[in-house]
């Protein structure tokens, strides 16, 4: 396998954006695994990124599980969250990281319509082209690792037959292919702009979300806990929940997972 990063990317990396470490693999089952490794130590160094050409058993939310064939861009940042950001909800922090990546991608091909699905995927041509994780480690809560997978030069012609209904990639969706230190530098800073204005107050969650919201004004099925309802999708409100139009009146979600309800 050609390696996308070089050593003189991944001075790079480090040049040009906030990251002050980098852990570079050429194969690891799970970049994420690695950085809660790493952030479970009080010296550890931030913001670290953990960084891999080939990750062969990515995590997502729950018991899911994250394809990644080679080409795509895999990699776990560990940072330490600034005062104002540890009194916002891990939705918030959801919403902005994938406002990020999306900003990050969209640089690289205006015309590409790159839309959010609550509470943190991205979707090109209504299927998936990227996944977020968030994580904090035990006792250091203010310390969060962000693992984000993203299909870009790998073709989902060889994913599994089920992905390849539901996900896309950047090279099938746009037949270009990226420079993968470069999305990855790009993605860095639009992280750390991101961070910095959720934690200023400066970021127009609402408005942002919004206006590429997937789900906005679909037929959706929302779980939470216990809860489950049926509704119409009203995008997010200022805290970054999810809002649902039923029934009985509008229905609030901080958290949970929500599916679109195709018709008929």
């Amino acid at each position: 396998m050609e390696r996308a990063f070089q050593p003189a990317d991944l001075d790079r990396i480090q040049d040009e954006s906030p990251v002050r470490v980098v852990q570079y693999y050429r194969q690891l089952p799970s970049t994420s695994d690695r950085a809660l490794q790493l952030a479970r130590v009080d010296e550890c160094e931030t913001p670290l990124v953990v960084l891999a050409e080939l990750q062969t058993a990515g995590r997502g939310r729950g018991s899911n599980r994250w394809w990644a064939g080679p080409g795509a861009l895999t990699f776990s940042l560990v940072v330490d969250l600034k005062n104002g950001q540890r009194s916002v909800g891990d939705t918030r922090v959801s919403l902005a990281t994938a406002l990020a990546v999306r900003d990050a991608l969209s640089t690289f091909d205006r015309t590409a319509r790159f839309q959010l699905k609550w509470p943190n995927d991205l979707y090109l041509q209504s299927r998936k082209i990227a996944g977020i994780l968030l994580e904090r480690p035990a006792l250091h809560l203010n310390r969060l690792v962000v693992g984000i997978g993203v299909n870009v030069n790998n073709s989902l012609q060889g994913a599994p037959a089920a992905l390849q209904e539901t996900s896309n990639s950047f090279c099938d969706a746009t037949g270009k292919d990226l420079n993968l230190p470069e999305l990855l530098i790009a993605t860095l800073n639009s992280l750390e702009a991101q961070y910095a204005a959720l934690a200023e107050g400066q970021l127009p969650l609402h408005d942002r979300w919004n206006a590429h919201c997937m789900l906005r004004g679909q037929a959706v099925d929302v779980e939470s806990g216990k809860r489950r309802v049926t509704g119409i999708c009203r995008g997010v409100d200022p805290e970054g929940a999810l809002v649902v139009q039923t029934g009985a009146g509008l229905e609030i979600f901080a958290s949970g997972s929500v599916r679109q309800i195709q018709p008929g």
